[in-house]
């Protein structure tokens, strides 16, 4: 088997604690190995392109951190963006006047392209607050024109309701074609172009890297994280993952650590220390 090249990390839930930090010593010094080992560092997540650099805002001009955003509907290496899928407009203007008209109507609703997150201002601004963690450029708009560049994901939220079957439902009613609803990572449900997810953006980063899906580990604790796990030849669950998502692989499969412990630092450096 190939060597590991390319290590991939979810963000939420996987790479970062529950305060959302992480060990940033521990963090530096895998990279300097890593960057000495000629290995990359990819952050594969639901987040936009900001959402995700304003993570790893500290690391980016020293190492070539790669990330899959948008749950792998675009792709940047070294801060170029290789891939991006968008969803058509003509579709995304429809959900955004019918979102409003739902008989149960999201709790939060965004809009979401690698340089901004677009915010309906029909939502209760109390809601919008909450966004700013995730999305660092966020904007309010009145009218769907007010979106000024491509969107790869609409991010929805209802609280206390089932939110794959109400984004299924609006699918369904809207009677929109070619996308798909699935789990963010973090509490909401994104809806993204169909046959899209983080293995395709692996996928694509490896085309463009000259790498193998054997060359490359994956780390994740959620549905949205699944195709990227079943694509790698690593793959590695966090502890803290639901059951339903630790019983798809074996124990070797589990990372050394939850995210409150530094678990996938701790298992990288076990892989490249070997």
């Amino acid at each position: 088997m190939n060597p590991i090249k390319l290590f991939a990390s979810d963000i939420d839930g996987t790479f970062v604690n529950d305060k959302k930090t992480f060990n940033q010593k521990l963090f530096q010094a895998t990279l300097d190995e890593m960057n000495f080992n000629h290995q990359f560092f990819v952050a594969a997540s639901g987040r936009s392109y900001n959402g995700i650099a304003q993570v790893f805002k500290n690391y980016m001009h020293k190492y070539n951190i790669s990330f899959v955003s948008q749950n792998g509907a675009s792709v940047y290496v070294d801060g170029k963006n290789i891939f991006r899928s968008s969803i058509d407009p003509e579709l995304l203007e429809k959900v955004f006047y019918i979102l409003p008209e739902l008989s149960i109507k999201p709790d939060r609703i965004i809009f979401e392209g690698d340089l901004s997150t677009y915010a309906p201002d029909y939502q209760q601004k109390s809601k919008l607050n909450k966004m700013n963690t995730y999305n660092p450029k966020l904007e309010i708009i009145h009218n769907f024109s007010e979106i000024k560049e491509p969107i790869e994901k609409i991010a929805l939220f209802w609280k206390g309701i089932d939110q794959k079957l109400m984004a299924e439902e609006l699918i369904s009613k809207t009677k929109i074609k070619g996308v798909r609803a699935t789990s963010s990572g973090y509490g909401a449900i994104d809806i993204i172009n169909r046959g899209i997810s983080k293995a395709i953006g692996l996928q694509k980063l490896g085309a463009y890297l000259g790498l193998h899906h054997d060359q490359m580990a994956a780390f994740g604790d959620g549905e949205n994280d699944l195709e990227m796990l079943y694509y790698v030849a690593h793959p590695f669950v966090m502890p803290n993952a639901p059951d339903f998502i630790k019983r798809e692989f074996s124990g070797e499969q589990i990372a050394l650590s939850d995210n409150n412990h530094d678990g996938v630092l701790k298992t990288i450096d076990k892989l490249i220390t070997k």
